[in-house]
């Protein structure tokens, strides 16, 4: 007597490509594209914030005096500091 405990037969093999895996918890579909517009739209805002920065740089140099200039340049370049740790620490949270 041959006992059935519901396993394949001993002559069958199982085959792989036969089993789906249900799409992936969360994910929309057409979620590549809008990640790969935010990455465009990212790389966008990196140019403009890039040339901000000099032209901050140029308006400081014009509109104040030269004896002041490495002040508000300090102040500036702390400014930037502060809300680049901010936005990264801010990321860091979200992941």
């Amino acid at each position: 007597m041959s006992e059935n405990t519901g396993s394949l037969p001993e002559n069958t093999v199982p085959q792989a490509g036969l089993v789906t895996k249900p799409p992936a918890a969360g994910k929309k579909p057409g979620a590549e594209w809008f990640s790969a517009l935010y990455a465009i739209i990212l790389l966008f805002v990196f140019i403009a914030a890039f040339q901000l920065y000099f032209s901050l740089q140029d308006i400081i140099r014009t509109w104040i005096s030269d004896q002041f200039v490495p002040v508000f340049n300090a102040v500036y370049y702390i400014v930037i500091i502060v809300v680049g740790i901010w936005l990264i620490r801010d990321y860091i949270r979200r992941q």
